[in-house]
């Protein structure tokens, strides 16, 4: 008999290294804590400050990730919204009552509802930093305001966004009925855009004014371009 003996050689390499979330980014991050009893909360808590003291070079918008899809749904909550490690810490640490919010549910599944403010709400750069940083929120901005160029003869990003030597031009003619109930109907329109993207989705919709239209566009009773031409 004759034996004959094999061996498999595989190459193995370092994984890639993964690219988190943009360190620079100026949106403020949400944390979220649950756990099944009070008690649990204020552990659960006081690790994640001594964590967060122990590891100043985190990255939030990493921890924050990890804490709203990591970690399951419990009926006793904690949320803090900050920039940064060191005050995100010191604000869970303190149970600042102005940043630290703790809610107690024992329901499930709340319903939603979106509501939409009508004119007087607008004025120069709303929402400009959603538009600068979220993607879905430009994307809607951008359709909108070309769709309604045709109607309008200009296009709405200018005076919503203008220049700094516009301001105070833009700032008028946002008062102008014809030009504020367009540009509050595409704000809003964006906005709810980006919520539901993120899966924050309305049962119901209502609105004053103009945010009836929004509101009635949004739960489809209308297509975008018939409410955009009606606006």
């Amino acid at each position: 008999a004759t034996c004959v003996r094999q061996s498999a050689h595989v190459v193995l390499e370092e994984a890639p290294d993964i690219v988190g979330a943009n360190r620079h980014s100026p949106l403020q991050n949400l944390l979220v804590i649950s756990a099944k009893t009070e008690s649990a909360l204020e552990t659960a808590t006081d690790n994640l400050v001594e964590h967060l003291n122990k590891h100043p070079e985190l990255n939030l918008a990493d921890v924050a990730h990890t804490l709203q899809v990591g970690r399951k749904e419990f009926a006793y909550r904690r949320m803090v919204v900050g920039e940064k490690i060191k005050e995100v810490a010191i604000a869970l640490q303190n149970r600042e009552p102005q940043r630290v919010l703790t809610h107690c549910t024992q329901q499930n599944n709340y319903s939603i509802v979106f509501m939409f403010p009508g004119q007087g709400s607008q004025y120069v750069n709303m929402g400009k930093e959603l538009y600068q940083t979220e993607p879905i929120f430009r994307e809607w901005i951008d359709r909108c305001s070309e769709l309604l160029e045709p109607e309008l003869g200009l296009d709405l990003r200018s005076l919503i966004y203008p220049k700094n030597s516009e301001l105070e031009s833009a700032t008028d003619q946002l008062k102008q009925t014809h030009i504020a109930q367009p540009a509050i109907f595409i704000i809003e329109y964006a906005l709810a855009q980006l919520w539901m993207s993120w899966g924050i989705k309305p049962q119901a919709a209502i609105g004053h004014s103009i945010g009836e239209y929004v509101a009635a566009t949004i739960a489809g009773v209308m297509s975008l371009e018939d409410a955009l031409c009606l606006v």
